[in-house]
């Protein structure tokens, strides 16, 4: 059916090419979003892992340290399967960063040198 407005007649059937043009806009907009938002929650949910590791083996060591008269193992590797897993991956999530490279026997202390992942 068509109706009459003024001196132009206009369809029911149809969307014009301008609301169409701004549902695009809308959707790409709306798209944008999600993708942002799911960047930000995946390298949150990394740096949350990479803390969990290394409180895992911050937790190794002092057990560790607690069974050998205050010494710290000469490699990270001595705590594993008594102390840690025997299944722990020694790479923090967010990278290549080998927590064993990362790992001062004397202080005992382990890092990432991924950005926010410090306990």
């Amino acid at each position: 059916m068509i109706k009459w407005h003024g001196r132009k007649a206009r369809s029911d059937r149809g969307f014009t090419v301008v609301e169409l043009m701004v549902t695009m806009l809308i959707l790409g907009i709306l798209v944008g979003i999600v993708v942002m938002t799911m960047s930000i929650s995946r390298r949150k949910a990394k740096e949350s892992a990479c803390r969990a590791n290394l409180r895992t083996l911050i937790d190794g060591l002092i057990l560790y340290k607690s069974t050998h008269d205050g010494a710290y193992p000469a490699l990270l590797e001595h705590l594993a399967p008594d102390y840690i897993k025997g299944s722990f991956d020694w790479t923090c999530p967010s990278g290549s960063i080998n927590y064993r490279l990362n790992y001062d026997p004397i202080t005992g202390d382990v890092w990432c040198t991924e950005s926010g992942h410090q306990i």
